[in-house]
């Protein structure tokens, strides 16, 4: 159960992610689309991006334990994950090449903020650990 706790407390970011570019596409590049729509579909794509983030996030930390290498790789994971995304859905053609580059830095941003939050809520959990940790070996 605590493992789709932690899905789920991935999940929901990274797909309100996708919410925020649904509505950066409404305002900015086609008014006329259907904002609903948008949000379920760009929705699904923050999710599925967000855990293709947290699964290279998890193996660089499991085999490097480097916070800096972690942050490159939500970096490099979401950007290479957003750019292919976007070239496949055709961005570029449709907006041209600064629509792409500006969703691209704003889901950057938002994944870095993600992940900063994240390793918070680890860290902060670790620290609970060890102390009862050291509260149990002080009962020996």
């Amino acid at each position: 159960m605590e493992k789709y706790k932690d899905y789920i407390y991935n999940l929901l970011p990274s797909g309100m992610v996708g919410v925020v570019i649904a509505f950066f596409e409404n305002i900015f590049l086609n008014p006329d689309s259907n904002l609903a729509e948008s949000i379920l579909i760009y929705f699904l794509f923050g999710a599925v991006i967000g855990t293709v983030s947290e699964l290279a996030v998890s193996w660089t930390i499991y085999k490097t334990s480097s916070k800096k290498l972690s942050y490159l790789t939500v970096v490099l994971a979401d950007g290479v994950s957003v750019f292919l995304l976007l070239i496949v859905l055709g961005t570029q053609q449709a907006y041209g090449w600064q629509a792409v580059l500006t969703i691209i830095l704003i889901t950057e941003i938002l994944a870095i903020s993600i992940a900063y939050f994240s390793n918070q809520k680890y860290q902060n959990l670790n620290q609970r650990l060890e102390s009862k940790k050291e509260n149990l070996k002080g009962r020996d």
